[in-house]
């Protein structure tokens, strides 16, 4: 891991991609408790929370195949500004104008730059050998997950303790900053894309492995949605839910040290069997999360249920680089994202009324075991397992 970040070009472009992300691991909770503060309803936070994920999971793949075609500059310098806008925009609307806070959290989630996928599409150009990629998808995989700590804990935790409206301030400005840093990075102003690669509306899509992918995490998102609406409001009938951003802090730390973990095993020989094996598990630790009678129950049982996510994603990222037509890498790993997005969407917006109508736990328990019917769809699924010659 150290190697890759001493790698020429790799740091300056790494961590400008960090800072552009730091509000990822955040933004979906603060439209819930900013949706919850001015109407009273976490069903209207869900709905706000999935509006962006949704808007964030559709743009993504089409922002995407601009950057494969004119380049990453472009899409990172224009979307930016406009979806930091949406963020600051929502931050300052005053009770009563719900409706309006939809909107813009949908403008925010349909503006945002891939960054994640214009990061990972830099991965083959910086390292040329499969080892080396591997190490690289672990190396991202262990540090994002830091983020996706530093972001609640810093940002809901902190900030938004003091203020929900400054919480969603400092996201919009650090999306803006990272992701204008990002832009200004040599190594992608000068990335182009495959030139000879075949144009055609599926893109990305043409590759069946890239489907069965999507189809995979929009399952997986069904209980990471249930996290973000269930986990404030358990907290909230256990009387504590300052600790909101601690426990997905938590849920952070799992994922970080498996992903440390999984680095240091190295590339798997059977990529499909291992993504089933960690599919699974991911399904079963975030049904589990409904067993959480304390909050110290809850955290530990979040910290386990982290332990699947950065693995799962390490080894699919590895997986895309053989399974994506050529030319259009860096909208196929937009397309695993967009499919977590409307998992997400769906599981915020799903869980918005289970807790309602029924409990945070009840809720978890049908959301969480989502993984488990992906790991059943990956077993099943033969584009995984075709050359790279044939999936292009």
């Amino acid at each position: 891991m150290r190697g890759v970040l001493r790698t020429p070009g790799v740091l300056p472009l790494f961590l400008a991609s960090c800072v552009a992300r730091l509000p990822i691991g955040a933004i979906g909770l603060l439209f819930i408790l900013h949706a919850q503060a001015l109407t009273g309803s976490y069903a209207r936070g869900g709905i706000v929370a999935g509006a962006y994920t949704l808007a964030l999971g559709i743009s993504n793949p089409l922002l995407a195949r601009v950057a494969d075609r004119r380049g990453q500059t472009v899409v990172l310098l224009a979307g930016a500004p406009v979806s930091a806008g949406g963020i600051a925009a929502a931050a300052l609307l005053p009770a009563g104008a719900e409706s309006w806070l939809v909107v813009c959290a949908a403008v925010a989630g349909a503006a945002q730059p891939p960054v994640g996928a214009c990061m990972r599409a830099l991965w083959p150009v910086l390292l040329h050998d499969a080892a080396g990629r591997h190490a690289a998808y672990a190396t991202e995989g262990v540090l994002i997950e830091v983020v996706y700590i530093c972001g609640p804990l810093a940002i809901v935790a902190g900030i938004g303790s003091w203020s929900l409206t400054g919480a969603l301030g400092a996201c919009a400005a650090f999306l803006l900053a990272g992701n204008l840093a990002f832009a200004a990075s040599p190594v992608s102003r000068r990335w182009r894309p495959e030139s000879a690669a075949p144009r055609d509306r599926a893109g990305a899509l043409r590759g069946g492995g890239v489907r069965v992918l999507l189809a995979v995490f929009a399952l997986c998102g069904l209980a990471v949605g249930a996290v973000e609406v269930c986990t404030p409001a358990a907290l909230d009938a256990m009387g504590r839910r300052e600790l909101t951003g601690v426990m997905l802090g938590l849920w952070g730390l799992g994922s970080m040290l498996a992903g440390v973990a999984v680095a240091r095993m190295g590339a798997p020989a059977d990529a499909p069997r291992r993504l089933g094996i960690l599919l699974g598990l991911w399904g079963l630790a975030h049904a589990a999360l409904a067993l959480a009678g304390t909050p110290i129950e809850l955290g530990l049982l979040l910290t386990v249920a982290g332990a699947t996510i950065a693995p799962t994603f390490v080894c699919a990222n590895g997986m895309l680089d053989g399974l994506a037509p050529a030319g259009t890498l860096t909208e196929a790993f937009t397309w695993t994202s967009t499919g977590m997005a409307a998992g997400i969407a769906a599981g915020s917006a799903l869980a918005g009324a289970l807790v309602e109508t029924a409990s945070p736990g009840f809720a978890l328990a049908v959301l969480g075991g989502g993984g488990v019917v992906a790991a059943l769809v990956v077993r099943g699924a033969r584009p995984l397992r075709e050359p790279a010659a044939v999936a292009a």
